[in-house]
């Protein structure tokens, strides 16, 4: 049976042709502009002609002609009609073919797909082409010496802790309509209208339906200011200055003036904070356990940030110190993938590519560069991940979703995602490494 063999080596079993990847073929390797291969390769005449033939009869045995029953044409006849076409595929499968074994007999790292030309046959009957390829770098060493890490003290105040507790007391309430002016701490859903717009930050002129949480600390601050004392129907001009620090780098230093028009008010029904509000968020039987999760919580939100920043210096320190080059192939694509994740996110707007990717290059570059340096490192500290290290990350996602074991595994695996953690876990227990190394200097002492 031929189940799990690949498709040209069954033929050649059943023809008693041998396959194409053990006769062994000429290439001459070429180096080309830096991270460029051309490999030349020629395939022998016998080789050429046995997988042409192997190719005929194939299709001998599935033809069928005026005269003849199916599989029964004479070959002459086969050639006359067919040899043309057939021995051009013959060239495809045996390119396909040799390209791969002489890639991985000449241990030739490729980091793109090959850009065959000049594929000809010989007068001789042989078969030669010419394929160019980029190729990763070779890295004989990483420097990692001298990174200082910036490391600040995990402390949650009783004031992070009453912040939270705020926003469930917020998220359980209960919120009604009133007819009455908007007050301070009231929900309002305007409808806005987009009246100047000098930088055109925003394509969309108008928003309907637009809820406004004056409760909410973030909420832009001429909003707070202009919308309470307003009534249901009542309209009003805002112009707000967005500062030059703003989070959402796309307003950032703007200045936009806004038609709003009220269409409700609302207000929030709390909870009184007592045991009973700590059994209604299902996180605590007492006010006191509820208080104690929640600093638990921020807690560990806190040791993931401290683990971001530091993945962030390491990361910044290796690539500043090992500039190696990056094949444009994989700067290339993944620009194409950042401008497709963009034109998918924002399908009603139209995307400046050219501006995405000028914009993400660096970032892309880094990521590479990073990418190649941190499997040397794995490499030269023989640092590997262990099946249970993929276990043990398994059953904490098991335990955040609340499933079994199986059932995540088997999520995992049926998303793709089982490679995504072992190349995670791979880069965590690099940075660890690399960070073993760094000097630590207190950021309270900074």
């Amino acid at each position: 049976m031929c189940e799990n063999r690949p498709a040209n080596d069954c033929i050649a079993k059943t023809y008693g042709v041998k396959p194409i990847w053990s006769i062994i073929v000429k290439v001459e390797i070429k180096d080309k502009e830096e991270l460029t291969k051309e490999l030349n390769i020629e395939i022998p005449a016998e080789t050429v002609n046995s997988r042409i033939d192997l190719k005929l009869k194939e299709v001998q045995k599935t033809t069928e002609l005026k005269g003849f029953r199916k599989g029964k044409a004479p070959m002459d006849m086969i050639k006359k009609l067919y040899g043309e076409k057939v021995k051009f595929e013959a060239a495809e499968d045996i390119l396909k073919d040799t390209y791969p074994q002489a890639v991985q007999e000449h241990k030739i790292r490729v980091a793109s797909y090959p850009n065959v030309t000049a594929m000809d046959f010989t007068d001789e009957g042989g078969l030669t082409y010419t394929a160019t390829v980029e190729v990763f770098p070779e890295i004989d060493k990483v420097e990692i010496e001298g990174l200082e890490l910036t490391e600040e003290t995990i402390e949650v105040k009783d004031e992070e802790v009453d912040q939270v507790v705020e926003m469930m007391q917020k998220n359980f309430s209960e919120v009604r309509e009133v007819e009455r002016p908007v007050g301070a701490t009231d929900i309002v859903v305007l409808d806005i209208d987009k009246l100047e717009d000098k930088g055109n930050v925003i394509p969309t002129d108008k928003f309907e339906n637009s809820e406004v949480d004056l409760s909410n600390k973030m909420t832009i601050k001429e909003f707070s200011e202009a919308l309470p004392g307003m009534k249901k129907g009542e309209t009003k001009e805002i112009t707000v200055n967005y500062a030059d620090d703003y989070p959402d780098k796309q307003f950032a230093g703007a200045e936009l003036k806004y038609k709003c028009t009220v269409k409700q008010v609302k207000e929030r029904l709390l909870d009184e904070l007592n045991d009973g509000f700590a059994k209604k968020t299902g996180q605590g039987e007492t006010m006191l356990e509820l208080r104690m999760n929640i600093r638990e919580n921020v807690k560990n939100q806190k040791e993931e940030e401290k683990n971001r920043a530091k993945k962030t210096q390491v990361i910044e320190h290796i690539v500043s110190k090992n500039e190696i080059p990056i094949p444009n192939s994989l700067v290339e694509n993944y620009l194409e993938n950042v401008v497709k994740d963009f034109k998918e996110q924002y399908k009603d707007q139209k995307v400046d590519e050219e501006e995405i990717k000028k914009n993400y290059e660096p970032i892309g570059r880094s990521n590479i560069r990073w990418n190649m340096l941190m499997h040397k490192i794995a490499e030269n500290e023989k640092i590997t991940v262990q099946t249970e290290d993929v276990d043990a990350l398994i059953q904490k996602f098991a335990d955040n979703y609340k499933i079994t074991k199986d059932q995540a595994k088997e999520h995992l695996r049926q998303s793709g995602n089982i490679a995504d953690l072992r190349e995670s876990l791979l880069e965590e227990k690099v940075i660890d490494f690399i960070s073993g190394k760094a000097k630590i200097i207190s950021a309270d002492k900074k």
